[in-house]
């Protein structure tokens, strides 16, 4: 069951998703390996923003707590209303279901090449049960790197714009690898992984194949931030270069040889 301290399964929780914290409740636990993970469904959002996070991101349901609830909900509009930042920024606050489905869902087309190697990431870890080599030769840290300096050399010219959406995704990898981009298959690797790599970011740790799996998801997660039509624009531009840059280098960054077998002895840990 659940760790006591968040009460059995189905108990009221308060849960962190960005700045704030929103009423929740806990519906299923993972504790293979180090990490305990909680399987939380946000009270009054549908089943499909149901997500996989780890106790740090949970608070048990009290007056305690709902007071902190309300005062990180004071402190964020404030921090709203002081005027929007020039910077390009990635702001977490989430809006309620209704306004999101008023908003268009950013777009974000992957090459044709890239789909097919998502296409195929998907085959070999969830049908042919093979893993990917951690950590990766070429991790996200580095992919990104040799972007920015590949965009350096192109253009000739410093781009602090590239440099935030550079930033921002480093971000977005590191908060949502864990919960959302990892197949079931691949939980019990991430928790001894995390396990041995103490204190080391994801970003350097896992690669392009679920750098890939990121931008699947980002443009539905993006129509949740408060990124105006300009910034929005400025993100798509860069995502797509950095898109047809992989592309134009997939020899390099995506390899069936980062791939192996899975062993029958975890064969049977995933099992469980």
């Amino acid at each position: 069951g659940i760790n006591a301290e968040y009460g059995e399964e189905g108990e009221r929780v308060l849960c962190f998703h960005g700045p704030l914290l929103y009423e929740a409740r806990c519906h299923k636990v993972n504790t293979e390996g180090e990490v305990d993970l909680y399987l939380i469904h946000y009270n009054g959002w549908s089943q499909k923003w149901d997500e996989w996070i780890p106790e740090t991101r949970i608070l048990k349901f009290n007056d305690v707590n709902l007071k902190k609830q309300s005062e990180l909900i004071k402190h964020h509009k404030k921090t709203q209303n002081r005027g929007k930042n020039k910077k390009l920024k990635f702001i977490e606050n989430v809006e309620s279901e209704d306004a999101f489905t008023a908003k268009v869902c950013v777009q974000i087309e992957l090459p044709s090449q890239l789909k097919l190697a998502v296409l195929d990431d998907w085959d070999l870890i969830t049908q042919q049960k093979h893993l990917l080599k951690l950590p990766a030769a070429l991790p996200v840290s580095v992919v990104l790197d040799e972007f920015r300096v590949y965009s350096l050399s192109v253009n000739k010219t410093s781009d602090t714009n590239r440099d935030h959406v550079l930033e921002g995704l480093l971000g977005y990898f590191s908060r949502l690898l864990g919960m959302q981009l990892l197949y079931k298959f691949e939980r019990p690797q991430y928790a001894d992984t995390m396990e041995e790599h103490r204190g080391v970011s994801v970003c350097d740790i896992y690669g392009t194949e679920h750098l890939l799996r990121l931008f699947t998801r980002i443009g539905e997660l993006l129509a949740f931030t408060e990124l105006d039509n300009n910034a929005i624009a400025v993100l798509q531009k860069y995502i797509h270069q950095l898109l047809s840059f992989i592309e134009l280098h997939r020899g390099k960054y995506l390899s069936s040889e980062n791939y192996f077998v899975a062993t029958p002895d975890y064969l049977r840990r995933a099992a469980l």
